[in-house]
């Protein structure tokens, strides 16, 4: 039985939620082993909480200054890119040590370069997965052998910022694997309690809920008689608190929900997505074939989400909430352009991403342990 690390960060909710996916599904599927490592927390939890609290503070209070260093890291000889493959090598090096794992994953950047960094001394099988719709330089290092992509045109970024083409497989993103299940949209929304005569409108903004949530409900008040509305606050309790009243106030017909399990029945069971595009966040939504009218994207790799939905016709960018409106009320009007927007953004799911890439990752231990053994050989003769 092999065994896989995974390795993420807990920088944005994507990249533990696919490190999650890739694991049980290795164990469910492909009877392996497999951990998940939050490798910045492990190396470091001090550093962690003040990288992860400085992540959400800048993208909610400062989003210009995110995107500048966004910016600065995409240069070839950055900062970031030269101090990344130090951060917690001594911490790697014990737990590859005490795992011993035959391969490893890893959904961030950061243990990314960590692994390319030690792989000369631990020269371990491994792949990265880039958690976005959009290729960058922070994700590319010497020694990792395999990338993941989401399309067709990150392959093509990536061959520009020097990858060769054989070391980049295009699979989807890592979705949880309830994900993959066939639902009756009516049965789902029988079993939600979700009326069927009007449309859903699911409203999100990422798992700490840190978008204009309330300011979409008061744009979406002047059509509480065609519509019903969900809200999905994730872990953040005060917003949850907050909205409920407000929605009671506004006479949206609906409900405020923090955390969920079942986000694929949610998913299932809307007309249209009103959220920030992150990563996780568009991978669910593509699967499921549900439209996404995008709002305050995180400047950066929402940006190139962005650019992704709008160019393929599954999504449409809301340069302001004052739009959130009238571009609902034209969907309405015209079902026909909501379903086109609906077929094409399923024709963009990957549900079988997870397995696609756990398959490339057996190959190339395949690849490697076959090349071993011929290097063993041509010793002994």
């Amino acid at each position: 039985m092999k065994k896989i690390l995974v390795l993420s960060a807990s920088i944005g909710a994507g990249h533990v939620s696919a490190a999650e996916a890739l694991c049980r599904t290795y164990r469910e599927e492909f009877q392996g082993e497999a951990r998940h490592i939050d490798f910045l927390h492990y190396a470091s939890p001090v550093l962690s909480k003040i990288v992860e609290q400085t992540y959400y503070l800048m993208t909610k209070r400062v989003p210009s200054l995110y995107k500048f260093i966004y910016e600065k890291g995409d240069r070839p000889r950055s900062l970031s890119k030269k101090l990344d493959g130090h951060i917690g090598t001594s911490k790697y090096l014990e737990l590859i040590n005490e795992f011993q794992p035959d391969a490893i994953i890893s959904t961030h950047f950061l243990p990314a370069a960590v692994v390319s960094y030690l792989y000369p001394e631990c020269p371990i099988p491994n792949g990265v997965i880039l958690t976005d719709y959009i290729s960058h330089r922070l994700w590319v290092y010497p020694y990792n052998q395999l990338f993941f992509v989401a399309h067709e045109g990150m392959k093509e970024e990536l061959k520009e910022l020097g990858v060769d083409a054989s070391r980049i497989r295009v699979t989807g993103i890592p979705a949880r694997p309830s994900f993959g299940e066939s639902l009756d949209r009516v049965e789902i929304r029988k079993k939600l309690q979700i009326p069927l005569e009007r449309p859903l409108i699911l409203v999100m903004s990422g798992g700490n809920a840190i978008g204009p949530l309330e300011e979409i409900l008061e744009a979406l008040q002047p059509l509480r008689d065609r519509i019903q509305v969900v809200t999905i606050t994730g872990k953040n309790q005060q917003i949850y608190d907050e909205l409920q009243p407000i929605m009671n106030k506004l006479q949206l017909p609906g409900r405020v929900l923090g955390f969920v399990d079942n986000m694929h029945e949610w998913m299932a069971a809307a007309d249209l997505l009103i959220s920030k595009p992150g990563g996780l966040t568009v991978t669910e939504a593509l699967i499921s074939g549900l439209p996404l009218l995008i709002i305050r994207p995180t400047p950066g790799q929402e940006d190139g989400n962005t650019e992704f939905l709008t160019s393929s016709g599954s999504g449409i960018y809301l340069h302001s909430v004052e739009q959130v409106k009238p571009a609902v009320s034209e969907l309405l009007d015209h079902p026909d352009e909501l379903l086109s927007m609906r077929e094409k953004a399923k024709s963009l799911g990957k549900p079988n991403a997870t397995e696609h890439i756990l398959r490339e990752m057996e190959f190339l231990l395949e690849k490697m342990a076959f090349e071993s053994k011929e290097d063993d050989q041509q010793i002994v003769l």
